[in-house]
């Protein structure tokens, strides 16, 4: 586990968990927003260059979210190096039958406190795509600031950012 909160946790994967990644990879709630259904194959990639990564790049890389109660995975962290700045980029999905619980809000208010935290950051960005209402939302509860529009893949994205020195700002509920 590298964090948790009062209903969460975010962990690492381990060898045993290719088919919850696998499953994960395809919810179509996930899909919509992040990336096509993957093989099984492809999913082994990823899952193997991601085992590889721990040792080398942490805390860089995908994390599950696992709800406490359950102890199931309900959705996929990412901390990706941003390399325009010295801060990182987070990403989060959940499996949709767990949206609208508060999950999201919660767990990217803990990837904030967890990574600056770590006197490495300074900033955090975040990406969602234009008509992803439910994750600018998430970013806009959690004290991100819109900076900019932008196209990528043939797609409108945002581009939202929180710099450190703001952290201790209110969150706006």
């Amino acid at each position: 586990m590298i964090f948790e909160t009062k209903r969460l946790y975010a962990t690492k994967w381990q060898p045993r968990d290719l088919k919850a990644l696998h499953e994960l990879y395809n919810d179509p709630a996930i899909t919509e927003f992040i990336l096509p259904a993957l093989t099984l194959e492809e999913t082994r990639h990823i899952f193997e260059d991601q085992l590889n990564r721990y040792r080398s790049h942490y805390p860089f890389g995908r994390y599950f979210i696992v709800e406490k109660m359950s102890n199931k995975f309900i959705g996929l962290l990412l901390f990706k190096k941003d390399h325009k700045k010295a801060g990182v980029e987070i990403g989060y999905s959940l499996i949709k039958n767990q949206w609208h619980k508060g999950y999201a809000t919660e767990i990217v208010k803990e990837s904030i406190n967890w990574l600056f935290e770590q006197d490495r950051f300074f900033s955090i960005s975040a990406i969602t795509e234009l008509h992803n209402e439910g994750s600018k939302n998430v970013l806009l509860k959690c004290g991100f600031r819109p900076q900019q529009t932008f196209m990528e893949y043939g797609e409108e994205m945002n581009l939202f950012g929180l710099l450190k020195e703001d952290q201790n700002m209110e969150y706006i509920t």
